[in-house]
């Protein structure tokens, strides 16, 4: 009997570690789910494996698209993002020979900014039709900043044999509904993969550490679509990681990976009250992670996590650890109020320090609603199953 090949369209080497713990939930959800089958994950942006870079200087090139006009931004991602995209068609179609299904997600793929993501699923588009091959959407997150090119170029996906679609928040199904087409399959809610973290990468020991996630401000400003709590300002993380010291106990700052988010975490642990906390032992800096399990061998052995980056929160959830979010994005206020958890995020843009550390002091004394987060877990496993019911069966009636 011939091996049964899925093809995994997302983000799976990206340098925000996020993604790739995505990646990794899906690949053992899947290998799970379909005992035998080989899954074979394909990086939207062309990556072929964790430190593959495909946008040199990316700093400077967001700074230069900041001040361009919408029309001169658009045209300029989509003329360098389609020429990086030849460059990989081809490794892409061979992969899609021979496959059974595709799935494409999770994390945000379907937001329109500047164009990056509807180039990309136009390509993943035009690929999946030329090859005959049925696929579904899972557990992605939807903006609602669709842009009329933007809104065509999505649209190719509807295009090929797309069967199902999931979405893994409530403001991504309005957005959904909203922006996509009449040809396009209607949405339902599939919880986020990497609710199944501790399924892929195994239990950790907590330790006494609280995880403060350190994102860099730029990155938090230019995608931001709601205020950033606390600002996001180095000064408001040295000032934060002081008042869970001096609240709670020994902070490990981290961070997801990206190039820009570690440089934000070496300028925190270099000032010198971060320093002088360094030295008495009440803060470590861990190391920059390479790759998802390094990202949970980094947080799931703290006790609790606080970051404004949704997969840290994602992932302390998973683990049964205290998690407080912070806002930038709805999605990471989504994700919270999905698990009933509203009271642990925090979304003003001038909330203090210290009222930010008192909030995690209350979250780890009120602790883990263990049933309703096993429930969580199961809900993410059931929605997987379910979109791998309407690939199968879907196609069993075509045959």
């Amino acid at each position: 009997m011939a091996t049964e090949k899925i093809i995994l369209f997302n983000l799976h080497y990206s340098p925000n570690l996020g993604d790739g713990l995505i990646g990794a939930c899906m690949v053992h959800a899947l290998s799970t789910l379909r005992p035998g089958a080989q899954v074979v994950p394909i990086d939207i942006s062309g990556r072929n494996g964790f430190g593959a870079v495909t946008v040199r200087n990316r700093n400077l090139a967001l700074k230069v698209l900041r001040v361009l006009p919408l029309g001169l931004r658009q045209r300029a991602v989509h003329r360098r993002l389609s020429a990086l995209l030849d460059g990989v068609e081809d490794r892409w179609r061979k992969a899609l020979d021979g496959a059974g299904m595709a799935l494409i997600g999770g994390g945000q793929l379907f937001s329109d900014a500047d164009l990056n993501f509807p180039v990309k699923m136009d390509r993943v588009g035009q690929l999946l039709a030329e090859a005959g091959v049925p696929a579904a959407i899972h557990a992605v997150g939807v903006s609602e900043n669709w842009t009329p090119w933007g809104r065509r170029l999505f649209s190719r996906l509807c295009e090929a044999d797309l069967r199902a679609v999931g979405v893994r928040d409530a403001p991504s199904l309005a957005a959904w509904r909203a922006q996509a087409g009449g040809d396009c399959p209607g949405a339902r809610l599939t919880r986020d993969p990497g609710l199944l973290s501790e399924a892929a990468f195994g239990p950790r020991a907590p330790g006494q550490a609280i995880a403060l996630g350190i994102t860099a401000p730029d990155i938090l400003s230019y995608h931001a679509d709601a205020g950033v709590a606390g600002g996001g300002g180095i000064a408001f993380y040295e000032e934060l990681a002081l008042s869970l010291v001096a609240r709670a106990g020994r902070v490990r700052l981290f961070c997801n990976g990206a190039d820009e988010d570690a440089a934000a975490l070496a300028a925190v642990a270099g000032r010198p009250a971060i320093q002088g906390a360094i030295a008495a032992g009440q803060i470590e800096c861990a190391r920059v992670p390479a790759t998802p399990k390094e990202l949970v061998d980094t947080v799931a052995t703290c006790r609790a996590v606080i970051s404004h980056r949704l997969h840290a929160c994602i992932l302390g959830h998973a683990y049964g650890r205290p998690v407080v979010g912070m806002g930038w994005d709805r999605k990471v206020e989504s994700f919270f109020d999905s698990v009933g958890l509203e009271s642990c995020f925090v979304g003003r843009t001038g909330a203090a320090p210290a009222t930010v550390a008192d909030i995690m002091v209350s979250a780890i004394a009120n602790g883990v609603d263990r049933d309703r987060q096993a429930a969580v877990i199961r809900d993410t496993w059931e929605g997987l199953e379910s979109t791998l019911a309407d690939l199968t069966e879907q196609g069993r009636g075509a045959a």
